[in-house]
């Protein structure tokens, strides 16, 4: 099969805070993890996101500090970068939303969508603060859902039920930074005109949207059949990228345009078009316009389905027809902790810097690839991440690895090793299943396939006993069988633990550089001959058992109201 053009988005994180393990389990991760199989199987990848920094999110943060957006981003942005080096997130390109490149493509687009009338004048309903006597964004501003009674759902979006709201739907509004109750008054502003969209956007869901996860479908087959409206797409505010009123035409342009802004959610999404040609102004457009040759995945939370299942292929096919649309939007539920959602002003957080220097970058990354919250929500408890890294990830997949490799120090492989027809088969079935779960995005089951090799593994030396074989040349084979195993493991493992695999191919003094996708068992076969096992060591640090309970003591986990 010909090498594929595999271009992968990832959810551009605000820039208002330290990024905790919610977004390692929603995003972070499970794009890391494709990207790099992807490249392991041959493909051509590239995987661009950036820090979002415009929209109320960082000014409020701004706010709250009482500093300029600038210095929160100059804050966090760098921070964001140290985590993903810290946890391999394989970036080609990580940027910003304050690029002049980024601000150029968004115009760009508006002004193209302006002029093809998919982009219109009106006017809207917007939250207005008689105190500070101006309109207020979205995020200045929460209240009451009117859909689940949330009590503190956004001006734009109630996270409880995921339901984007429109301006005076929040029951009780009152101002984020007063609490004094604000009320609803007119502004004019651009509107996308999504309505004119919905036949082309059912055309593309009716095609592209059966292969995707069936909640994901269903949901946005839920949107479509409600209907779409027209939806604002700039707010009252002088944070975020300016309108280029000057290249509209007159009929086009709207009063008090100076003090208005792109709407974050239609600029944020432009990122992923205007950060692969940051990447290369000439090689960009090999994954943008290679047709069936290239395959799109994006990664990001619930909360932004709307916008990556509707929004972006919509803006795309109203910007340039040519240009390749989604084709698997991998979008994962929410993970809780210890049954809440996460919450920073309230002290119930696991920050991802913290979990990684404590316990490991790739134990937490295996661990929540065995949690991951694709087809519904998840929980992360200090509890049951000991006992699991104790028990799976070191206990059978650690356990195994060490074990064999501390018999294969005394026994290398004897010339011209054959393995058994059982252990043959197990190795090519599971090393196949993995690489259909890694093809599909089905992170979570991958990683238990991993452990599911590990755990035949261990049953098998169990059974057999090599060292108790008092024939020698029988023995070797044995523990030869085991290291195919391993070699087996160590291939079908780099995308979920890099670090650890480059530990465990040093050990075993050879590499496996492809993983192929019909007759892996032969190609692992191959590299047999070239083992030369060094001093085995442990891939893991067992946890202590009493740590569960120190790292819970440190939350706010008051009683739920």
């Amino acid at each position: 099969m010909a090498n594929k053009k595999i271009f992968i988005g990832v959810a551009w994180p605000y820039v208002n805070g330290d990024l905790h393990i919610g977004h390692l389990a929603g995003y972070l991760l499970p794009a890391d993890f494709c990207a790099r199989f992807h490249r392991k199987i041959g493909d051509e990848v590239l995987m661009v996101s950036g820090s979002d920094c415009n929209g109320t999110p960082v000014a409020l943060e701004a706010e709250a500090r009482k500093i300029a957006p600038a210095e929160v981003v100059a804050l966090y942005h760098p921070k964001n970068l140290r985590l993903f080096e810290q946890y391999g997130i394989s970036f080609d390109n990580y940027t910003t939303t304050i690029t002049e490149n980024h601000a150029a493509t968004v115009q760009d687009v508006f002004v193209k969508l302006a002029q093809s009338g998919y982009i219109s004048k009106g006017s809207s309903k917007q939250y207005y603060s008689a105190a500070q006597s101006k309109f207020l964004p979205d995020r200045y501003v929460e209240g009451k859902c009117p859909h689940c009674g949330c009590e503190d759902a956004r001006g734009d979006q109630c996270d409880a039920c995921g339901r984007v709201l429109e301006q005076g739907e929040l029951i009780n509004p009152k101002s984020k930074l007063s609490g004094a109750a604000v009320t609803v008054r007119t502004s004019e502003h651009y509107y996308l005109d999504l309505k004119k969209l919905e036949p082309f956007l059912k055309e593309y869901a009716a095609k592209t949207g059966p292969s995707w996860r069936p909640w994901i479908y269903s949901e946005t087959l839920g949107w479509l059949a409600k209907g779409l409206a027209p939806r604002c797409i700039t707010r009252d505010m002088d944070w975020g990228i300016r309108i280029p009123v000057e290249r509209l035409s007159e009929n086009l342009r709207i009063a008090n345009c100076e003090n208005k802004r792109i709407y974050v959610w239609f600029d944020a999404v432009i990122g992923y078009l205007s950060a692969s040609k940051e990447w290369s102004q000439e090689k960009w457009k090999d994954f943008w316009y290679a047709g069936a040759e290239a395959k799109h995945y994006y990664f990001m939370g619930k909360d932004n389905l709307f916008f990556h299942t509707l929004l972006w292929p919509g803006q795309l096919h109203a910007y340039d027809e040519k240009l390749h649309l989604p084709d698997f939007p991998s979008i994962n539920n929410f993970l809780n902790l210890e049954g809440r959602k996460f919450s920073k002003s309230r002290g119930i957080i696991v920050d991802s810097d913290y979990i990684g220097r404590a316990y490991g970058v790739d134990l937490v990354r295996f661990y929540m690839a065995l949690i991951m919250p694709e087809t519904g929500d998840s929980n992360f408890a200090w509890q049951h991440f000991t006992e699991t890294a104790n028990s799976v990830v070191i206990g059978t997949y650690g356990n195994f690895i060490n074990r064999i490799l501390k018999l294969a120090s005394k026994a290398p492989p004897p010339a011209g090793f054959v393995p058994s027809p059982e252990v043959r088969a197990v190795t090519d079935r599971l090393v196949k299943k993995a690489y259909a779960q890694l093809s599909n995005c089905e992170f979570k089951a991958y990683a238990w396939t991993l452990a599911e090799i590990s755990d035949f593994g261990n049953k098998y030396v169990d059974r057999v006993k090599p060292w108790a074989i008092k024939d020698e040349a029988q023995k070797a084979n044995e523990i030869a069988n085991l290291l195919f195993l391993v070699l087996a493991l160590a291939m079908c493992s780099e995308p979920l633990i890099p670090q650890t695999c480059a530990a465990l191919y040093e050990m075993l003094g050879v590499k496996a550089d492809k993983w192929p996708e019909e007759n892996p068992a032969d190609y692992l076969l191959s590299l047999m001959s070239s083992l030369k096992i060094g001093e085995p060591k442990p891939l893991f640090a067992k946890i202590p058992p009493e740590a569960a309970a120190e790292e819970k003591a440190k939350l706010n986990l008051a009683p739920a109201v």
